[in-house]
């Protein structure tokens, strides 16, 4: 039994050597086949990409222009001659093609110059911010700016509810709508505003 054992003992000796030397054969036709890749890699020329440098400080911005849209809509630029700043009076441009449009601005300016600054004010207190100087003037002017293609959009979307037809009511309500857009897009721009002091 004893020599049995022993037997047993280096057969089982011998199959880990085999297997262990079938596994050393493997990893050496691996070795053999990463050396040929790599020798044929530095045998291929390469891309050589030197140090890019940017001097960001001898940029010279000498103006900063733009247009400051706080969410009414990009696309109201079109009718920006007829518009006013507070203080100033609100037709100076050529008439409006709808008189419905010019009669809504009308309507509409008492809200613009004394209402809305209250409103951006109150905004800016309700959320902590300190507006800078001539930030709420910047607001005021791109509101302007955008609305004659907001009371256009009103202005279809009601009279195309009521068959066309656009009465004293229907006015009114174009109004209102308006100043809800306004409203909760400035009031939206400000919450997200940076830069404020808190």
């Amino acid at each position: 039994m004893y020599y049995h054992e022993w037997k047993n003992y280096i057969n089982a000796l011998e199959n880990i050597i085999n297997q262990q030397r079938k596994k050393i054969q493997s990893m050496e036709k691996q070795l053999q086949t990463m050396a040929e890749k790599i020798q044929e890699l530095q045998e291929t020329p390469g891309t050589n990409i030197e140090k890019i440098e940017y001097h960001f400080d001898q940029l010279k911005i000498e103006t900063l222009e733009g247009t400051l849209n706080i969410g009414l809509s990009p696309d109201g630029l079109s009718a920006s001659e007829q518009l006013s700043i507070p203080g100033q009076s609100l037709n100076q441009g050529n008439p409006s093609p709808q008189p419905i449009i010019d009669d809504v601005m009308q309507s509409m300016q008492p809200f613009m110059n004394q209402d809305l600054p209250q409103a951006i004010q109150q905004f800016a207190r309700e959320n902590n911010q300190s507006l800078p100087p001539g930030f709420q003037h910047l607001i005021l002017q791109d509101v302007y700016r955008q609305l004659p293609e907001r009371i256009q959009h009103y202005t279809r979307f009601h009279s195309e509810n009521n068959n066309g037809l656009i009465n004293e009511k229907t006015k009114d309500q174009i109004i209102e709508d308006v100043k809800k857009e306004i409203l909760s897009s400035v009031e939206k721009f400000i919450e997200g505003k940076e830069g404020g002091s808190s």
